[in-house]
C-alpha cells in the first residue's frame, strides 16, 4: 500500500531520500554522557600525574571527566633544559573519533559541560578547559608554537586544523586578563601558524575580558557550545550559558561570556575528524606556572541539515524517521 506522508525535518534513511526542510534543522552526529567507562572509544594521550593517572581521565563514581591542567607538567623549556633541541613539549589528549569528517564547508555546533573546581592565579598567557574538533593527524606537539621562538635547528611540529574553545586565566598581565574565546585553526603549511580568532575592528567583535581578579566560577555547570558557520560567512561563535537550555549567557563582573572569531579566509581550510579534551603546552617566562581542575560532561556534535523547499514525498513501505534538532539564532551575538 502507497502512504503520502507531508514531512518537515526528518530523515527518510529507508527510502535513502532526506526529506526536504522548511527550516534549518540540526542532526546530532556525536554524543557522550560518561555514564559508562568510554575507554573502548576514548583514548588518552600524554602525561601522567602525581598518582600516576592520566591528566584527564573518566570519573566512575559521578559518571564524568576529571581533568587536571598543568602547565609544569608538559613543557620543559629553560628551567634545567639547556641544550635541549628541540624543547621537550608534550601535551596531553583524550579523544574520540567523530565517525565522519567535517570541513570548513560545513556548518556544525559542539559543546560540553563544564565545571571549574580550581585556577592558579597565574600572570603568564596560560589556556585551560579546552575542548573541542580536531585532526589530529595535525595536531603537532608545539600547538602554540612555543618552540618556534627558541632558535631550535629541529623545530616540532605546530597544530592546525581545529575549531576549539579556549579559556585564558592569566591575571592582570602586561593588560591580559582572564577571557573566553573560540579559535580556528586552518591547516598550516610551514611553519607559519595561521590561527583566526576575534579583533576589535570586526563589527561583531565582542570582548570576555573579565577583569582583573575575575574568572569563570567555581564549583557550577557551565554550558559551553561552539558554533562554526561554513559557507555562509566562514565564522566561529563561542558561548557559555548559566542553563542547560542555553538560553541565559553567563556574566563574570559584568562581561557576558560571548565571543565571535572574524571570518576565515577564503583561501584558509580546516579538517575535523575527531572530538577532544586537552591540557596544552604554554611558555612559562618566569612567572608562576598556570594550572587548574575540573570536570567535562555530555559532549555533542551537531551538524547543520541544508535547507531545502518542499516537503512532500511519497513512499512505498516503511519510512524510518531520525532525531533532528532544531536550531535558532537570535540570541546575543548570533546570526
Amino acid at each position: 500500500m502507497r502512504t503520502l506522508l507531508t514531512v518537515t525535518c526528518v530523515f527518510l534513511f529507508a527510502a535513502g531520500i532526506t526529506a526536504a526542510r522548511g527550516e534549518s534543522a540540526w542532526e546530532t552526529i556525536f554524543q557522550e554522557d560518561f555514564s559508562f567507562d568510554p575507554s573502548t572509544n576514548w583514548s588518552y594521550d600524554g602525561r601522567l600525574n602525581v598518582n600516576s593517572q592520566p591528566l584527564i581521565h573518566w570519573n566512575g563514581a559521578n559518571g564524568n571527566l576529571d581533568a587536571e591542567w598543568d602547565q609544569s607538567n608538559h613543557y620543559k623549556d629553560w628551567e634545567g633544559a639547556a641544550g635541549i633541541d628541540p624543547y621537550q613539549i608534550e601535551p596531553s589528549s583524550y579523544s574520540r573519533p567523530l565517525g565522519r569528517t567535517l570541513t570548513d564547508a560545513d556548518t556544525f555546533e559542539f559543546g560540553a559541560t563544564l565545571r571549574i573546581s580550581s585556577v592558579v592565579n597565574t600572570t603568564e598567557f596560560y589556556q585551560v578547559a579546552n575542548f573541542g574538533l580536531y585532526s589530529l593527524a595535525e595536531m603537532g606537539d608545539d600547538r602554540t608554537m612555543s618552540d618556534n621562538w627558541s632558535g631550535n635547528t629541529t623545530i616540532v611540529k605546530d597544530g592546525s586544523d581545529f575549531v576549539e574553545f579556549n579559556y585564558f586565566i592569566q591575571n592582570d598581565s602586561f593588560g591580559w586578563n582572564p577571557m573566553t574565546q573560540c579559535t580556528i585553526g586552518a591547516h598550516i603549511e610551514g611553519l607559519t601558524g595561521d590561527y583566526t580568532t576575534g579583533s576589535s575592528g570586526d563589527s561583531q567583535f565582542h570582548d570576555t575580558d573579565m577583569g582583573a581578579g575575575n574568572w569563570l566560577p567555581t564549583d557550577t555547570d557551565l554550558y559551553v557550545e561552539v558554533i562554526y558557520h561554513g559557507l555562509t560567512s566562514r565564522r566561529a561563535y563561542s558561548a557559555i550559558y548559566v542553563d542547560s537550555d542555553k538560553t541565559t549567557l553567563l556574566e563574570v563582573n559584568g562581561v557576558q561570556q560571548y565571543y565571535w572569531a572574524v571570518p576565515l579566509p577564503s583561501d584558509d581550510h580546516f579538517t575535523l575528524t575527531d572530538a577532544t579534551f586537552w591540557n596544552y603546552v604554554g611558555t612559562n617566562w618566569g612567572g608562576v606556572k598556570g594550572s587548574g581542575s575540573g570536570t567535562f560532561d555530555d559532549i555533542y556534535v551537531m551538524v547543520e541539515v541544508p535547507e531545502p523547499t518542499t516537503a512532500t514525498i511519497l513512499l512505498s513501505g516503511l519510512a524510518v524517521v531520525s532525531t533532528v534538532r532544531r536550531r535558532r539564532f537570535g540570541r546575543s551575538g548570533r546570526v
